[in-house]
């Protein structure tokens, strides 16, 4: 990658302000309209970024319907899908806690992450994604609350010619995908740009029994530029989710039949459905050459209905169980708003100010009533849950000295808590409580050598537990888990970029040192339970390339290396020494593809992880895997009609593994992944 070519990157960091810093670098169009502030280079940047383009994800083929599909091969970063439709994916920066959780996730500038820090994927569209930016270290720390990496995802914008697409998908278990698109517009400051995204996937599950599922989504999308030099944008979505959920299994009942789910789970009919729709708007305007502002505003709702297999007896030897049954009515909004004030061509400042909130309205119920399992029973639970943080930041980039750049910035985070029980016959469970902190991060950059750039980076950390996880308390008695306190960590990187051949090397070290982590308590009577862990440690290095091998030749390369361990004792499970559950020592990911531009298309990936510990005592892990994917394709254009027929198998050589659920009190740790499986698939597009 010649130094001419350098990408831009946009940086949702509250935030990064684009500058000049070398005439030679070529300036690429804005990529972002909503809560990203400006625009910085990514090669010159004092933090590590990684991309993936909408395109590449595509050509790649398979069905796109969890997000970890599309977060593969990044330096630092380890998503896997759980093959169950009725839980989150796994998702994790450098040995944080998964889940989604400690991940910050922005759609379109609109937050996908909760006040409480519980990340919400199920209605991104990844049929219409444009580009994917992923931020890792310490100036995560910039979006407050629950900030160990940010995923900034974009979805396409319309543009001319207008156009129609179409597209259908089938592959094992009875999956398909239908899609449809519409896109167009974007000429002139009269004519809104717009993208209209409808899919439908279904699936009658892998071979394990329970675990079939549908899901719906709707996304759009319009983008104008006004005559006073502004720019707005409106995005609405809308997912609905059903699925069955087959649960996990013991060691033992893995080796002895992968295919079985426990008895409960049929028993209960173990089920989650999930309905989401949310609007966001944005409004940004350069007033002169040296201000700017941006305003983002946002609503939306969430109805989750799950269904869980819990026993009866565990429901009613225990006065304070609430239920088998979760049953929540979530309402959220927010806004951000800031100011960009350039000062020279070397300085740069922003001052704004964020703000989330979300309201539940929680009830619990037992799965079962008179001889009938699961369906709504009695009552068990019933709660109005509040959560809200005000966090106003500042940040600045100087250029103080030749080659060199200085960011620096500064957040307080607070985030306030609060819960009315209207259920009292186990006694009032109302509670209250407020965290906060300062976040300081701070940057520089070194660009002294050719192709070559040096940067090391410090911040703080904060994390509090999600509502989710202050939920149920390891003690069993009822209430929210307030005694839970949040985490603070200290970060540190330092790395270098260098483009190198056709592509770009970046390599960091990285540590973060935690007090009062959270940390999995395990599972009782079928509720997950949360615990301060003292402090851990994480730390290790990451490498990885990307670009062309020759014309049309590329390949993608990454490796992570990283050592999670508590450093005190604080329980019999929990000892000094310990690896913290649900994390890989090694990850590597290679892909080499051949991408013509318009005709054949081929390649394939491989994904390793080494064994997992799937419980703090270390007593016992899931084997390592590798598995291998292959894809082929083929464009064909005529005219105005262009079709696209592609073909993927994943497992290509059948790896019997599984994922995993961490400190189960039951010990099924266990949820077998996929075995060889294929699909099929053809997009038509007609251009007016």
């Amino acid at each position: 990658m010649k130094k001419t070519k350098k990408t831009t990157l946009a940086l949702l960091v509250a935030n990064l302000p684009f500058m000049a810093y070398a005439d030679e670098m070529l300036q690429l169009d804005e990529i972002t309209v909503t809560a990203i502030r400006s625009e910085i280079n990514q090669f010159q940047s004092p933090a590590s970024i990684s991309v993936v383009e909408g395109e590449r994800l595509q050509a790649q083929g398979g069905m796109k319907v969890n997000l970890s599909e599309a977060l593969q091969g990044i330096p630092g970063l380890v998503s896997t899908s759980r093959e169950n439709y009725a839980q989150d994916i796994n998702l994790s920066t450098r040995g944080s806690r998964s889940s989604v959780r400690g991940v910050r996730i922005y759609v379109d500038g609109i937050p996908a992450t909760m006040p409480d820090g519980q990340g919400v994927t199920t209605h991104i569209d990844l049929n219409a994604i444009g580009r994917i930016e992923v931020l890792k270290g310490p100036f995560s720390s910039l979006y407050g609350n629950s900030s160990a990496g940010t995923i900034l995802i974009k979805s396409e914008q319309g543009k001319n010619p207008p156009s129609i697409e179409t597209s259908v998908e089938g592959g094992n278990h009875r999956s398909w995908h239908y899609g449809l698109k519409a896109q167009g517009g974007g000429d002139g400051k009269s004519v809104p740009a717009y993208m209209l995204s409808v899919n439908r996937f279904t699936t009658a599950g892998d071979d394990r029994e329970h675990s079939a599922a549908r899901k719906n989504q709707v996304n759009f999308k319009l983008n104008w530029a006004m005559e006073n030099n502004a720019e707005m944008a409106l995005t609405f979505n809308h997912s609905y989710i059903k699925a069955q959920d087959p649960g996990a299994l013991s060691h033992a009942q893995w080796k002895e039949n992968r295919n079985q789910v426990a008895a409960t789970i049929e028993q209960f009919n173990a089920r989650k459905e999930v309905k989401q729709t949310q609007l966001g708007l944005t409004y940004r305007q350069q007033l002169d050459e040296k201000n700017l502002i941006n305003f983002t505003a946002y609503l939306g709702e969430r109805k989750l209905e799950q269904y869980l297999p819990i026993p009866r007896i565990a429901q009613t030897r225990n006065a304070g169980h609430a239920g088998g049954v979760i049953d929540f009515k979530r309402t959220y909004f927010g806004s951000d708003v800031y100011w960009q004030y350039k000062a020279t061509e070397n300085f740069d400042t922003i001052l704004g100010i964020a703000f989330d909130t979300m309201q539940d309205k929680r009830k619990g119920y037992e799965n079962f009533r008179g001889t009938e399992n699961g369906v709504k029973g009695n009552l068990r639970r019933d709660e109005k849950n509040k959560i809200f943080n005000i966090d106003p930041y500042v940040q600045t980039n100087w250029v103080f000295a030749k080659d060199w750049l200085l960011t620096g910035g500064l957040r307080y985070s607070s985030t306030t808590f609060k819960s009315s029980d209207h259920y009292l016959k186990n006694g009032d469970d109302s509670g209250r409580k407020r965290d906060g902190k300062w976040l300081p991060s701070v940057g520089v950059s070194w660009q002294g050598l050719v192709d070559t750039n040096l940067y090391a980076s410090y911040s703080r950390g904060f994390e509090t537990g999600t509502f989710l996880e202050m939920s149920y308390r390891p003690d069993g008695v009822p209430g929210l888990n307030f005694d839970l306190k949040p985490l603070t960590s200290d970060n540190y990187e330092i790395g270098v970029k260098r483009a190198l051949g056709e592509g770009m090397l970046t390599a960091a070290l990285f540590r973060s040192d935690t007090k009062d982590d959270i940390v999995s308590a395990g599972t009782f009577d079928g509720r997950a339970t949360y615990r301060n862990a003292g402090k851990t440690r994480r730390q290790g290095a990451e490498i990885g390339w990307q670009g062309n091998l020759w014309e049309d030749l590329n390949l993608t390369l990454s490796y992570t290396f990283v050592d999670v361990r508590f450093r005190e004792t604080v329980s019999t499970a929990i000892q000094q020494g310990n690896r913290i559950a649900g994390v890989a020592k090694h990850n590597a990911y290679a892909a080499l593809g051949w991408h013509d531009k318009s005709g054949w298309r081929v390649g394939s990936d491989v994904r390793y992880s080494s064994k997992i510990q799937v419980n703090h005592a270390n007593t016992e892990y899931a084997p390592s895997y590798t598995v291998v994917g292959t894809y082929i394709g083929y464009l064909w254009e005529k005219g105005k009609w262009a079709m696209d027929t592609h073909a993927r198998v994943n497992n290509l050589l059948n790896k019997d593994y599984a994922n995993v659920v961490i400190n189960d009190a039951n010990g099924r740790y266990y949820e077998p992944a996929l075995k060889r499986n294929f699909s099929l698939g053809m997009n038509i597009k007609y251009h007016f």
